[in-house]
């Protein structure tokens, strides 16, 4: 059991430590299951109840990761931003994804 652990942390190497808050990772999964369509400013800090400064700042962190991009989109008559997951988001959402979900089954 305590070889498995050890062999689960080491795998941890391979991931992108700056994504390690639970923000980011809230952000990023969130993102990922909505795909293409992505979700305004507004609806994030509404679905993950977050405060302004820590949620803009850690899009801005995903956006300048190369993770997440945004774009200015026009609804009801105002200017949202509107965030997308990259396809190296995607993809370093599922590699973080499998690595948690080795790490929390291993654990159990």
């Amino acid at each position: 059991m305590q070889n498995d652990i050890l062999s689960i942390l080491n795998e941890s190497e391979g991931l992108n430590a700056k994504v390690f808050s639970l923000v980011r990772l809230k952000l990023l999964a969130s993102l990922a299951a909505l795909g293409p369509d992505g979700a305004t400013y507004r609806e994030l800090k509404a679905a993950l109840d977050i405060n302004d400064g820590v949620l803009f700042a850690n899009l801005n962190v995903l956006k300048d990761m190369g993770y997440l991009t945004s774009e200015k989109i026009t609804s009801e008559g105002k200017e949202l931003e509107l965030y997308i997951i990259t396809n190296e988001g995607q993809d370093e959402w599922e590699r973080i994804r499998t690595w948690l979900c080795r790490f929390l089954h291993c654990g159990a």
